[in-house]
């Protein structure tokens, strides 16, 4: 009887295994597992990390009505439009000019990361209509555009394919990464365009960075050797007084300074890419951002653009830089992230419309902010408040 137990419990081992590694689905169906990363945007996990990560029951209601305002706005073709009609807030020029807003590909994809990072698939949840529309609208749009665009889309797919397990996002995933990667400026980073050829930037650089590892997380192979050649430029690119960053190489010289909302993505790029929080680089990219923690405070300067004085806001009400930095801080250390989670929630939580037309949506401040529109802020926005369980 013994020996038959062992012998049971030996043939079983392996079969619990699978179960394990694979998981369950309905009906006793197996079922890809979720990577770890992405495993805890539903259920009793989520709870948790909101209530230990510093989250509260606003800040849950506050991404919930911004879904809900997001839904609403979709385009029957299932991507976001943004300068679309009757839209306040709509997107345009760098300074507020009303121009045509041509990033249509990357408001849809960060519209649909943020009901991905909520939980929501293309197979599940609430919101699963909407996610499946948009999913379907960026399958093919993953290797033409911006390369902002193309990370954003590509990323939105890897995540929904990590969460669902959908073999049919494989493909537009894999065409993604190799645009990415094809695109790369020799011995640096990303700039702009695929297949263009000019000096790397780091927004650009950071897009492409988050998306290639997410990639990796959701299990597609991608060729590391990026990886030193972009943290060797970066350091290039860093003031070491400050530990502000430049737009690009020589960027002075073109009209850029060094910027904080630079030091907060090159911060992510470092977390992403394996170094610590005590890097020398790091702690002077942090040192930098804990000086100018989220603040909805409105500051202008008439200043001359294309020849017309104009009124531009300055200062560091930026969504974008909130963004990259809340995500940072969460990449790097959670401990890390309690003062400026304080001040995000104190910054954002009050400024979300409840009423009427815009309720669920923030106002589109700061220069990407009037360039994107308010779809554009409201998922930025949604995406710093999900921080506490996009990943894990």
């Amino acid at each position: 009887m013994k020996r038959r137990t062992r012998a049971r419990r030996k043939s079983v081992r392996p079969l619990l295994s699978i179960l394990f590694l694979v998981g369950l689905g309905a009906g006793g169906a197996l079922v890809q597992a979720e990577p770890a990363l992405f495993s805890a945007r539903r259920g009793k996990a989520r709870v948790e990390l909101v209530r230990s990560r510093g989250g509260s029951t606003a800040s849950e209601k506050a991404v919930e009505r911004a879904l809900k305002w997001m839904a609403q706005r979709q385009h029957r073709d299932g991507y976001w439009d943004a300068d679309g009609p009757g839209l306040e807030g709509k997107g345009g020029g760098w300074h507020g000019e009303p121009v045509r807003c041509a990033f249509d590909l990357e408001v849809t994809a960060l519209c649909t990361l943020a009901f991905l990072g909520a939980g929501h698939t293309h197979k599940d949840g609430a919101h699963k209509a909407v996610v499946a529309r948009a999913i379907e609208w960026l399958k093919t749009r993953t290797t033409r555009g911006t390369l902002w665009g193309i990370s954003y889309a590509t990323q939105a797919l890897a995540e929904a394919y990590a969460m669902s397990g959908d073999k049919s996002l494989r493909a537009p995933v894999r065409a993604g990464l190799d645009t990415m990667v094809d695109s790369r400026q020799p011995h640096a980073g990303w700039r702009y365009y695929a297949g263009t050829r000019m000096a790397s930037g780091t927004p650009t650089t950071t897009a492409v960075v988050t998306a290639l590892r997410i990639a990796e997380e959701a299990g597609f192979e991608v060729d590391a050797a990026y990886k030193k050649p972009v943290l060797k430029w970066l350091d290039g690119l860093v003031n070491l007084k400050s530990g502000r960053v430049e737009y690009t190489v020589n960027g002075r010289r073109l009209g850029y300074t060094p910027t904080t909302t630079n030091a907060a993505s090159a911060l992510l790029i470092r977390a992403w890419l394996g170094q610590d929080k005590n890097h020398p680089m790091v702690k002077r990219h942090l040192k930098a951002i804990a000086r100018y923690k989220p603040k909805w405070s409105l500051k202008f300067k008439i200043m001359t653009v294309n020849g017309r004085k104009r009124k531009v806001q300055i200062g560091y009400l930026q969504h974008y830089y909130w963004w990259h930095g809340t995500d940072a801080l969460a990449r790097l250390d959670p401990s890390l992230r309690s003062a400026w989670n304080a001040s995000l929630k104190k910054a954002l939580l009050p400024k979300q419309h409840r009423s009427g037309k815009l309720s669920g949506t923030w106002d589109p401040v700061g220069t990407y902010g009037k360039v994107g529109g308010r779809l554009f802020s409201t998922a930025l926005c949604t995406l710093a408040l999900e921080h506490y369980y996009r990943y894990r």
